[in-house]
């Protein structure tokens, strides 16, 4: 290699160098995102690094949801990174045709850019492991709180999340580097000039890719609209987000250039400055834009729904880890409640002065379960051996009088009728029947002290039949082939308050001395149970809080380059508009409108998607628990206020940012 040549190399890193501090304006936002993107993913591998995570009590459940979320978060930013990369080069093309013109061979353009991309895996590596060991402990703490775990911890940093994170990076800087060498590569310099504002063509067959995109859309729809609480709801919720997806991509790449070719076919509006410039425009580069344009109605969505989620879940928490359980405290055992009460309830309260607690909302009550499969309004002896689990039914019998004293109102019936109650959806029949029995369905109950109702818990399975008498009970239970005698149970529960010392001891005592009792069936303290669905759940928020800010700036990321890359590129159209005589409030009215339009169209998508899907999420987070539906409305409404006035917000300022580029303010 001679003198020169090596002299040349030697001064390729300076020219990296130079190139960045030249470049600020297109390479801080893109290192910005870089880091943002490896704080996130460092941050996730720190908690997951962490050796106290695996000795934390209760810390299961948070752990699998933050190695998942983690999985997630990096397939996520692999194309993320790449999407950021792909409007790096766009805008490089120009100055390294420019490069490739004065006579710099494309070996050395490759090492120039090799060495820029070098210089940026360390300055975002040096950053993002700086700012996640400045914040990791606020964020783990974060987690412990939001999981219900103490936070009185120590938080230690592994080198491995360090090394984890410097070759998850180096991977991503490798394939972008690798994609911009063989772009330039294989391009010319006159390309290479040209590229950076070079439109893109049409799509063909617009309208068979139409009307595709509104039948995906349509079916992506009714899925989501006439999904039920079942064994096939994931599947579903999947199967509808692909086609909204699909739909959304194919409604905005050849649907709205059908709409623009339409308002160009109408010569009264398309020939009026602001209109022939917006339609023309959107028209010159409407493959690239709507490409855009429906990834922000996407992640749009995905912030509007992941943040309601968050947000319901955090609201109904102590609802959704109760959801199954009466009452936190249980006994049960066989005989005659009334009969039983009275010494059971002096039991518990000699325990519970004694302990220092009180007892609160005590629910008391006799009954008979019998397991049955349900076949229209008949209820059959379950066969375990010959019925599937899912058919399962918990039917509890209760006479008359039962009832009366356990909810202390009055409930009168002739022997030929039955009032029945359900968990889940409404039993919804005038007659209830059982093997050679019928019953006339008196009322159905809303509301019963045994259970709280959700209608649309397609997963419930209990059911209460009152009868008039012990008598009709005696019919049922012989047409399941049991005794009512050997099988009538007391159900004994109630809620506590007092300190955790005093209810664990008061709970020790209590299981000891009902285990003593006559007929004793089982005693349940469910605080541990519930404890763990609080982490599980805790967990859940904390993913949802990470992923809802990712989605948030990835949508802000893809708002802003877009406006900062059609700038540049309608820069030199907008010189030749004021060249030929088009005023200042001409450009300003035309720029707005042409903005309004790309940000009004993808949040007005968000909005209908959010509207639609929210059948679904409901039916999701009924899978957990959740069927407080008033709150999930309020929330999803107050989300897409919020999220508007953001997304307004944004829209300003981009749009101002995209006036100064095409009049070339500063």
């Amino acid at each position: 290699m001679t003198t020169a040549k090596k002299k040349h190399i030697a001064l390729l890193p300076k020219m990296a160098v130079s190139n960045i501090r030249k470049n600020t304006s297109t390479y801080l936002p893109y290192m910005g995102v870089s880091t943002f993107a490896m704080f996130t993913y460092f941050v996730f591998d720190l908690i997951l690094k962490n050796d106290i995570m695996y000795t934390l009590p209760k810390g299961t459940y948070t752990l699998i949801l933050v190695l998942i979320g983690f999985w997630l978060l990096g397939i996520i930013m692999v194309p993320f990174l790449y999407y950021n990369n792909s409007f790096l080069i766009k805008r490089r093309k120009k100055e390294l045709g420019l490069y490739s013109m004065l006579g710099l061979e494309k070996k050395h353009i490759g090492i120039m850019m090799f060495w820029e991309s070098l210089i940026i895996y360390f300055c975002v590596m040096a950053a993002a492991i700086c700012l996640g060991l400045v914040f990791s402990r606020l964020i783990f703490l974060l987690l412990l709180n939001l999981a219900r775990m103490q936070v009185d911890v120590q938080f230690s940093v592994s080198p491995a999340a360090v090394t984890d994170s410097l070759l998850f990076y180096a991977f991503v800087t490798a394939l972008n580097l690798t994609v911009n060498l063989v772009q330039v590569g294989k391009a010319n310099p006159v390309e290479l000039m040209g590229d950076s504002r070079k439109g893109e063509k049409e799509p063909r067959h617009i309208f068979v890719w139409s009307i595709l995109g509104a039948c995906a859309l349509g079916a992506g729809y009714s899925i989501a609209l006439s999904s039920q609480l079942d064994v096939y709801v994931f599947t579903d919720f999947f199967l509808a987000v692909l086609l909204v997806i699909l739909g959304t991509y194919f409604l905005f790449t050849s649907g709205s250039i059908a709409a623009l070719r339409f308002l160009k076919r109408r010569k009264k509006f398309y020939y009026r400055a602001d209109h022939f410039i917006t339609v023309s425009g959107m028209l010159y580069r409407m493959k690239k834009s709507a490409a855009s344009l429906s990834n922000i109605c996407v992640f749009s969505t995905m912030v509007i729904i992941t943040a309601v989620c968050t947000v319901v879940v955090y609201l109904d928490m102590d609802t959704i880890v109760k959801s199954g359980i009466r009452r936190t405290f249980e006994f049960i055992c066989l005989g005659d409640a009334e009969t039983n009460a009275a010494g059971l309830r002096e039991e518990a309260g000699t325990l519970a002065k004694q302990n220092r607690v009180t007892l609160e909302e005590e629910l008391l009550f006799g009954y008979v379960e019998l397991r049955a499969v349900l076949d229209g309004d008949a209820f059959l002896p379950w066969d375990g051996s010959g019925n599937d689990v899912a058919d399962l039914k918990y039917l509890m019998l209760m006479t008359a009088a039962e009832y009366e004293w356990m909810a202390g109102t009055s409930l009168p019936l002739a022997p030929e009728e039955a009032v029945v109650f359900s968990t889940g959806a409404d039993f919804a029949s005038d007659r209830i029947l059982f093997p050679a029995l019928e019953y006339q369905v008196k009322e159905e109950l809303t509301e019963c002290p045994i259970d709280k109702k959700a209608s649309d818990n397609r997963f419930s399975n209990r059911y209460l039949a009152v009868l008039s008498d012990e008598t009709q009970v005696e019919k049922v239970c012989a047409a399941f082939g049991i005794d009512r005698a050997g099988m009538h149970s007391c159900f004994y529960g109630f809620e506590l308050l007092g300190q955790d010392g005093d209810i664990d001891a008061f709970s020790l005592a209590l299981g000891q001395r009902f285990s003593a009792v006559q007929g004793f069936l089982g005693y349940q303290d469910h605080r541990t149970h519930m404890a763990d669905q609080k982490s599980m759940y805790g967990g859940l928020l904390f993913i949802g809080i990470f992923f809802g800010a990712i989605f948030l700036i990835c949508l802000l990321i893809i708002m802003y380059y877009k406006q900062l890359t059609e700038g540049f590129e309608d820069q030199k159209n907008f010189e030749v508009m004021q060249q030929v005589g088009m005023s200042d409030s001409e450009i300003r009215h035309a720029i707005r409108t042409q903005i309004s339009i790309v940000f009004g169209l993808p949040l007005l998508g968000a909005i209908v998607h959010t509207a639609v899907g929210m059948r679904m999420v409901y039916m999701l987070l009924g899978a957990i628990g959740f069927f407080e539906l008033p709150l999930l409305v309020g929330c999803t409404a107050a989300g897409c206020l919020v999220f508007a006035l953001i997304y307004g917000v944004s829209y300003k300022q981009t749009s101002m940012a995209y006036y100064k580029i095409v009049r070339h303010m500063n």
